[in-house]
């Protein structure tokens, strides 16, 4: 029974008094705008208030604490209520709130934002101010660096931040006038002063166009930022001079250097092939990286250069070029050739890839090319040393004389234009075969230019010893006999020489002039002509004797050879048309 009785007391004390359905006092009537709170009137059953708050009275409960059974109400703070205060919607205006009873409303608004007004204004002004100091300072900082640097402005290895143009100006031309630049490495070695290089500095005009690529009205943001200005220098000094004076050093250096070589494509016989030989740099300076080199170390003032490898002149073509390899390709296949050239079944040349890669050459294109230029050359070359008609040779006869001969129709005569044709065709199709040298004349053999260039058979007329003899195949002497040559006067004088027999003729009818202009005419029985139709062996039966020196006593011939009658009927039974006659002295 206690139990719920204080249970529904400790509820109670929580509890919030019900709403006034129309806003007014806990008595249900409405209260005047500004009438003082009266004071709570005594409930029945409550007592009286004591005159002495600190006194309580006797049976009372203690304050603050409710009497046993009775249940406790929690007080009501009271808001004084704000003269001339606007109700909020749903409550009066000036309503009162008296002790004890529930709390009310009271509308702040009005006063917080004339408060806020007051705070917004003093924030414009704080912010106007700073503004206008802010755009002090920017307009101070441009004006400022109208004329001076900005901070970490370079000039080389000047600093020249914060710095005006005077100064910087005359910073310059002092550097200007002591700088000497230094150039060496690769041998090379130059010493430049700014005279001698030609350079010559407008302070002004350098410090105007530093001051041209700096914003100084953006100088909030380019004072964070690093400037070099050392390339407005450079277009104040005299380029000409400097590299005039470069030019030349370089260029006598380069007199006794060795310039670099291109990779190329080249015939090594110990692989019988084309293979690519690299490049090689050499000792050459280039003159655009020198010049580049020092131009670099002035626009920095630089007190020295040292060029390295990379100054020296570049070959143009490298190995790593897959042209050259294409090159190198192509040349093995027009070395495939290999033409043997016989003369009279000897060898007299070879094109074979030892010869031909003499003619191949590398292009502009990187191509690989036959020179035929070169090639003819060649050919020619050969077809001169082929021909044997009317050259001089040498041999050495049977009986072991040593006879020397030139002249005559006899010989080898190489057809060039056929030669010359053989040669390309086989080179282009990589021919492998033996052929003979086309000739439009043959001999009967063949021992190489300046030898004996007939074989063993022969008709040898000495005209020293007037003496003349025959060899068979074997080179066996088969006929001699001693002869009356032409008289040596310039007119009549046997000719010399290696001839073909041209034919014979028995009886045969000789006519000509004697040197007094007369003409004469002799019948011969063994006619074997050798020089045309003119000179020729024959039977001389108005010769009382052969041999000596009758051909130079009054007896000789017309150029003729004057055998003895039996002598000549055995010669024209042996020699044929066609046998080699040699005529020497």
């Amino acid at each position: 029974m206690n139990d719920n009785k204080n249970s529904k007391a400790r509820h109670a004390r929580h509890a919030a008094p019900p709403p006034q359905p129309d806003g007014g006092d806990a008595q249900g009537g409405p209260m005047p705008a500004g009438q003082a709170v009266p004071p709570k009137p005594e409930t029945p059953g409550s007592a009286a208030p004591d005159k002495d708050p600190g006194k309580a009275t006797p049976g009372a409960p203690a304050p603050g604490k409710p009497a046993p059974d009775q249940t406790a109400v929690m007080p009501q703070p009271v808001r004084p209520v704000m003269p001339n205060a606007k109700a909020k919607p749903g409550g009066q205006p000036g309503q009162p709130a008296f002790a004890g009873g529930p709390m009310l409303p009271v509308d702040v608004s009005e006063a917080d934002a004339k408060g806020g007004r007051k705070s917004l204004k003093a924030l414009g002004i704080v912010l106007g101010v700073i503004v206008a100091l802010l755009a002090v300072v920017y307009l101070a900082g441009a004006l400022v660096f109208m004329d001076r640097f900005l901070p970490r402005t370079t000039v080389g290895d000047l600093d020249v931040s914060l710095k005006s143009s005077a100064e910087v100006q005359g910073l310059l031309a002092d550097v200007i006038d002591d700088y000497v630049l230094k150039v060496e490495g690769q041998g090379f070695s130059l010493k430049l002063s700014a005279a001698e290089a030609g350079m010559r500095l407008d302070g002004r005009a350098a410090t105007d166009a530093m001051h041209a690529s700096a914003n100084a009205w953006a100088w909030p943001i380019e004072i964070l930022k690093a400037h070099d200005e050392s390339d407005k220098l450079a277009a104040t000094y005299n380029e000409s001079g400097l590299g005039d004076t470069v030019r030349a050093a370089v260029d006598e250096f380069n007199k006794t250097a060795t310039p670099p070589t291109d990779a190329v494509i080249a015939y090594s016989e110990a692989k019988g092939a084309f293979v690519v030989e690299p490049e090689a740099v050499g000792t050459a300076l280039s003159y655009d990286t020198v010049i580049k080199a020092v131009d670099d170390a002035v626009l920095a003032l630089q007190p020295a250069v040292k060029l390295g490898a990379n100054a020296l002149q570049q070959p143009k073509v490298l190995s790593s070029d897959p042209k050259l390899t294409a090159a190198a390709e192509q040349a093995n296949t027009m070395i495939k050739a290999d033409l043997v050239l016989t003369m009279a079944g000897d060898t007299a040349g070879e094109v074979n890839a030892d010869l031909i890669s003499q003619w191949v050459r590398l292009g502009d294109d990187l191509s690989a090319t036959l020179d035929e230029a070169a090639l003819t050359a060649w050919v020619d070359e050969l077809a001169a040393a082929c021909n044997t008609v009317g050259t001089q040779r040498t041999y050495t006869r049977p009986d072991g004389k040593v006879v020397t001969v030139a002249g005559g129709v006899y010989g080898w005569s190489v057809d060039r234009d056929a030669l010359l044709n053989l040669v390309k065709e086989s080179v282009a199709a990589g021919t492998v075969q033996t052929a003979e040298v086309p000739c439009t004349t043959v001999g009967t053999g063949y021992n190489g230019a300046g030898a004996q260039d007939w074989g063993l058979r022969y008709c040898d007329i000495d005209l020293a010893e007037q003496y003349a003899r025959f060899y068979d195949e074997t080179g066996a002497l088969v006929w001699e006999s001693p002869i009356v040559s032409g008289t040596p006067n310039g007119s009549h004088d046997t000719p010399t020489g290696v001839y073909w027999l041209n034919q014979k003729a028995s009886p045969s009818k000789l006519k000509g002039t004697n040197l007094d202009g007369s003409k004469y005419e002799s019948t011969v029985q063994y006619w074997m002509p050798f020089v045309g139709n003119v000179i020729g062996l024959h039977d001389a039966d108005w010769q009382s004797s052969f041999g000596g020196s009758r051909y130079r006593d009054g007896a000789g011939s017309h150029g003729c050879v004057n055998l003895p009658p039996y002598k000549a009927a055995e010669l024209y039974g042996i020699i044929q048309a066609g046998d080699v006659v040699v005529s020497h002295w």
